[in-house]
Order: structure tokens, then sequence, then C-alpha cells
């Protein structure tokens, strides 16, 4: 039989074990209603560049990441050519370069939901009109990010 110590004991423990969980959600929603807010503003900003600006389309597009100049990358799939050089000649550089299908001229400066600005310089043979292709650094970032369908704003040529 547990005396009232002992009972005391295990409660107190109980209680701070429930705490502890409590205040690691609390922390987990927070941090979750963060990124809700911050995806909120980026879909108000692409908004107001597509309506209140004739310099602006914006569109859902298939986006992936591509590595051509990561030491693991697959040449035929991640590049074809020099990997360190796009198809308008310019050099590859992750997080700012990106491909896009023929539609969308190179120089063209687009901006991608939750991953930044980019300027389309590359392409690529399973590029389509409707996807983007996004350079970074690693295969495994590239396979980590997989395929997603997010707002694209394509600044239009000439402004």
């Amino acid at each position: 039989m547990l005396t009232v110590k002992q009972l005391l004991l295990i409660t107190s423990l109980v209680l701070l074990l429930v705490l502890r969980s409590a205040t690691s959600l609390s922390a987990q929603v927070h941090q979750y209603r963060q990124a809700a807010q911050n995806a909120e503003k980026e879909m108000q900003e692409a908004r107001r560049l597509s309506l209140e600006s004739e310099q602006y389309v914006t569109q859902v597009m298939k986006v992936t990441k591509y590595a051509p100049t990561s030491a693991d990358a697959v040449p035929g799939h991640d590049f074809t050519g020099d990997p360190r050089i796009t198809a308008s000649g310019e050099k590859v550089i992750p997080g700012k370069t990106a491909a896009a299908g023929p539609n969308i001229p190179f120089g063209t400066e687009i901006y991608v939901e939750g991953q930044g600005w980019y300027i389309v310089q590359d392409r690529g043979s399973g590029i389509g009109p409707n996807n983007i292709d996004l350079a970074c650094s690693s295969r495994a970032e590239a396979i980590e990010f997989g395929q997603q369908e997010l707002i694209v704003v394509i600044k239009k040529a000439g402004d």
C-alpha cells in the first residue's frame, strides 16, 4: 500500500509531465500560428502586386528544386553540360537561379511563395509552362523540398 507521501510524489511527477507536455504543445501552436501569419502576409503581398500593378502576373505553379552544383549531382538529371552554367550562359547561383519553361524569358524576375526572389536563367527538359525549378545547394535539400504547388509572382518583361 502506498503512503500519502508516495501518492503526493507520484501525483506531482504526473502533473510535471503533463505541464511539460502542455508547454511543448503551446510552443508548437505558437510556431504554427507564426507560420500561418507569415503565409497570410505573403498571400496579401502577392495579391497586392497582382491587383495594384500591371507589372506582375500571379499564378499557382508546380515548384521543385534542383542542385546542379552539388557534389552528388547526377548528370542528365540535375544538369546537362557544365553544371555551373545555365542555359542562358549565366552562372548557377543556388538560392537565386530558377529554371522555367520557354514561356518565361531568361532574365525574368519571379517571386516564389516562401522562397523569395529568383531570376529565370535556366531551362530543363522536364520543365513545362506551369513549372518552376529552383537551384539549391544540395540534392538532399531538393529531395526534402519535393514538389509543391506555390504562388509564383512573375514580373512582366520590359518593366
